[in-house]
């Protein structure tokens, strides 16, 4: 695998959180930015998948949603579609102890899966961490139009692999306020 693209999904709605997680400051730094930092000593291009334009401010290339209201899935087809890499690897914005090492044993454990996902020791499926391969576009975008937007689904439908990972807090996600402390 020669070349590489990282997408960051960063265009969730944060309910939970009251605004934007990926531009909550943490530690003196946009949660986004742990994310980036940790695909970027792999990756030759990364994308930020989100309908938000302040994304712009950190360098890389933003994309909007194809299909809106569509939730991770959307971000993940229309950032799937726009990337100039065949093979991507795929982290949430808001999972600020995630390292490269973890994207490292992704790649080194996926074999030939077109999708592999993390996999926590407590069995949690981590469906927007992990490897994706272009030639899955097809099938979502048949779950985006079949209305089936559960990225549990799509995994089942793609035939994903998962990854066991015990390194749980790097698998830590923010989803409130209370998390920041």
């Amino acid at each position: 695998m020669e070349k590489l693209t990282g997408i960051v999904l960063a265009g969730g709605l944060s309910s939970r959180m009251g605004k934007d997680k990926g531009l909550i400051q943490y530690n003196g730094s946009a949660l986004i930015e742990y994310s980036i930092n940790a695909l970027k000593p792999l990756c030759s291009e990364i994308i930020i998948s989100s309908n938000n334009t302040d994304y712009s401010k950190f360098g890389y290339g933003v994309v909007a949603d194809e299909y809106k209201m569509t939730g991770p899935i959307g971000g993940l087809y229309s950032a799937l579609s726009a990337s100039d890499t065949d093979d991507v690897i795929m982290c949430p914005c808001d999972m600020p102890f995630v390292t490269n090492e973890i994207f490292e044993q992704v790649l080194n454990k996926k074999g030939d899966s077109s999708v592999a996902v993390i996999e926590s020791m407590t069995h949690k499926v981590y469906p927007t961490l992990g490897y994706f391969h272009k030639s899955c576009l097809p099938i979502i975008k048949q779950q985006i139009v079949k209305g089936q937007y559960k990225l549990q689904l799509l995994l089942k439908e793609l035939k994903a692999q998962t990854i066991l990972i015990d390194d749980t807090k790097a698998l830590l996600n923010f989803n409130s306020p209370e998390d920041l402390l």
